[in-house]
């Protein structure tokens, strides 16, 4: 039998415990009535350009709602949680927020092996997280299978399957349609988020007649690409599908550009960024990449967000940027509609929103797999041209320019 002394020890030592995991000393589901500040943690790696992104845009946005008055009179604090693109990285930052910040909600994200890591806490520490830079339909095919463990995840986001359609769409439409291309050559890095993603872009332009003359997945570590654009040419690609996130983007471009190569146009995340004119010496001049923002009328609010960022940041908004700026946004709506923080009213409000942002007027969530519903987004094609100037090509509704071929290519 135990002493009243061990008994004592024993009580403590679960109270610590549940302190520790997810007890009341946790910032999510806190009284909104009680609290003095609404807190959100941002998650992102701080010196990568997509962790940048996300940082940047949940700062613009809650100075932004705090300048408006913030949620019913309260200020929004904001937490920056350093992800460093790594799985482990990222669980030791998430649980800084959580345990010690004591964040009430989660935005941002860069890698989908990182969210993945990530998506087994939120159930423990029960926050509602909504991630902004992760593609793997994995992530909400969880939500889906197992809802009530994992109904905390939201994506704001365009999974990696949905990004495959449109860029089948606009090598069809506009490759193929406009410039007359036929012979396709895919180089894809092989990550988490391309397994499906490339295979299935083969798959589609291949059933849509056109010739996919190379195909290649490539280890992210590889930094020579001559011989590779070598022999893509051999092969006579009149289009190279570029799909690149975590790979070496600057030596791609750039052996790309000295090998005079077919022209370039689909994915590359560094590409993104205004200062990768400048990284390359110019000589991403020609390549393509869809960017999910862009100058352009996305919505009413598109452009007046950029030139803002612009102004604050000194580089443009990159593809995580919209997505955060939104999810911050829906974030603040919800809680100021419920006046709670707690994830359940969270939840709820977030499956039931239609938010106006600056990425499409109709924003919402598949209630079921808290993916970003089918259709609320949009891909703009934007090319590098003479001078470092970034310009939407296609679709045309968007467009603010026409397409250049690169000087050298004569098809």
């Amino acid at each position: 039998m135990r002493s009243r002394k061990e008994v004592i020890f024993l009580i403590l030592g679960v109270f610590l415990a549940v302190w520790v995991t997810g007890g009341s000393a946790l910032g999510a589901n806190r009284d909104f009535d009680k609290a003095e500040t609404i807190r959100i943690g941002s998650l992102g790696p701080v010196q990568m350009v997509p962790g940048i992104g996300i940082h940047n845009a949940a700062k613009m946005a809650v100075e932004e709602i705090n300048a408006a008055g913030g949620i019913h009179g309260k200020k929004i604090e904001l937490f920056i949680g350093d992800t460093e693109g790594k799985p482990e990285k990222g669980i030791t930052a998430l649980k800084k927020l959580v345990l010690e910040d004591k964040v009430d909600v989660l935005v941002g994200c860069y890698s989908s092996g990182v969210a993945l890591a990530l998506q087994p806490y939120l159930p423990k520490y029960k926050i509602v997280y909504i991630a902004t830079g992760t593609a793997s339909p994995a992530l909400t095919n969880n939500v889906k299978k197992n809802y009530k463990k994992y109904k905390y995840f939201f994506r704001h986001m365009i999974n990696a399957l949905r990004q495959e359609k449109w860029a089948a769409k606009f090598i069809q439409e506009f490759v193929k349609r406009q410039l007359g291309y036929n012979k396709i050559a895919i180089l894809s890095e092989n990550a988490k988020w391309t397994h499906e993603y490339a295979p299935a872009l083969k798959k589609d332009l291949e059933a849509a007649g056109l010739d996919v003359v190379f195909f290649e997945m490539f280890d992210v570590d590889v930094k020579d690409f001559s011989p590779t654009f070598a022999t893509i040419k051999s092969k006579g690609a009149q289009w190279i599908a570029q799909i690149v996130s975590h790979a070496a983007s600057i030596p791609l471009v750039k052996a790309w550009q000295e090998s005079k190569a077919a022209p370039m146009g689909l994915c590359n995340v560094a590409s993104m960024d205004s200062k990768f004119w400048e990284m390359t010496g110019g000589k991403c001049l020609g390549e393509i990449t869809y960017n999910f923002i862009a100058r352009a009328p996305l919505t009413d609010r598109t452009v007046a967000m950029w030139d803002k960022y612009v102004k604050k940041f000194g580089t443009n908004p990159v593809y995580t940027t919209g997505f955060t700026y939104d999810a911050v946004y829906m974030l603040a709506e919800v809680i100021r509609q419920k006046k709670s923080l707690k994830s359940v009213d969270i939840i709820d409000g977030l499956e039931k929103i239609s938010y106006k942002g600056v990425l499409h007027p109709e924003t919402g969530f598949d209630p079921q797999s808290h993916d970003l519903l089918e259709g609320r987004y949009v891909m703009p094609m934007v090319q590098w041209q003479a001078g470092g100037k970034q310009v939407v090509v296609w679709p045309d509704k968007f467009k603010t320019g026409d397409y250049v071929p690169p000087p050298w290519w004569k098809p």
